[in-house]
């Protein structure tokens, strides 16, 4: 649809593919030469920070900014007129008491070093009964994985598995950096790691913050999580679903760490597309099955 300035519809079309578009006009009373050609500029309707702060699962306004500044992703169009708006979401959500360290030197080789840590065990078990997850992060592209866990002794399998498909994909780890827990200092995943020459480097005890980066993201995540939950009013046992969610936003989002490519692009050669996603981000089977349940919990009086 072809729009005045103050969006007022002049003229209809067929779309034939990104923003080109078939019209038929017929001008009087001049026309004019026959070879005479036209060409119009088209734009989709550009969505509010505010919307689009909701459909990246609470993104902060800055990490947007950048996305839409650096033409990161594809089918991202703000309405830049839009007012910033204070999220109460945010705000309950991101209270601390005290940042972790300075941030550790990046690598630049793919493989070289890979950040590990469980999270857990939380009170809550989740609508599939996992209590912990583990995390994966490739210090030199920043993709995540995270793997969800019923017993931290499972740890040690998912990091097995996770190496056999990068070396499946052509991939090789270099080095693995974590924590002093027993889920990954164990005979089974030294044994794995020393045959195929996988250093492990292990934090001191009791000072988690050596491992920010593993720390930092972990914090991300549970923040992100919390705010959708908050925001749309779900119960807790949803975390899985919502963690899920806010490892695939962090993985399509803005990082300060790799300031020309974002993760997803790092990772898999090209650049994602984000105009799927819906308001307040989270996938719609989450938001039906957390509200039928929810429905299901409630008292017949109510």
């Amino acid at each position: 649809m072809l729009h005045m300035n103050k969006d007022v519809a002049i003229a209809r079309g067929n779309k034939l593919s990104n923003k080109l578009y078939r019209m038929s006009f017929k001008l009087v009373p001049k026309p004019p030469p026959n070879d005479y050609k036209f060409s119009f500029n088209t734009n989709t309707s550009a969505l509010s920070w505010e919307i689009w702060h909701k459909r990246f699962g609470h993104v902060r306004y800055l990490g947007l900014q950048k996305l839409m500044d650096k033409s990161m992703v594809d089918g991202f169009h703000i309405d830049m007129h839009s007012p910033r708006p204070d999220c109460v979401a945010c705000t309950k959500a991101k209270h601390s008491e005290k940042p972790f360290g300075l941030a550790e030197k990046r690598v630049t080789k793919l493989g070289k070093l890979m950040h590990v840590d469980l999270w857990g065990k939380y009170e809550i078990a989740s609508i599939h009964g996992s209590q912990y997850y583990l995390i994966m992060i490739d210090n030199a592209l920043r993709y995540i994985t995270v793997e969800f866990l019923k017993k931290k002794s499972h740890a040690s399998a998912k990091i097995s598995e996770y190496m056999t498909h990068q070396i499946a994909k052509g991939r090789s780890l270099c080095a693995i950096k974590m924590d002093r827990g027993s889920e990954f200092v164990n005979e089974e995943l030294t044994k794995r790691c020393h045959s195929q020459g996988i250093r492990f480097q292990m934090t001191a005890p009791y000072l988690p913050s050596q491992n920010s980066v593993a720390e930092h993201m972990n914090r991300t995540l549970t923040e992100l999580t919390q705010m959708m939950l908050m925001a749309l009013k779900l119960l807790q046992f949803l975390w899985e679903p919502t963690i899920a969610h806010s490892m695939y936003i962090c993985n399509r989002s803005y990082t300060s760490a790799r300031p020309d490519k974002m993760p997803y692009e790092s990772w898999n050669g090209s650049k994602p597309k984000v105009s799927h996603l819906r308001e307040f981000g989270t996938p719609v089977w989450i938001l039906l099955q957390g509200q039928q349940i929810q429905r299901k919990m409630l008292p017949k009086s109510q």
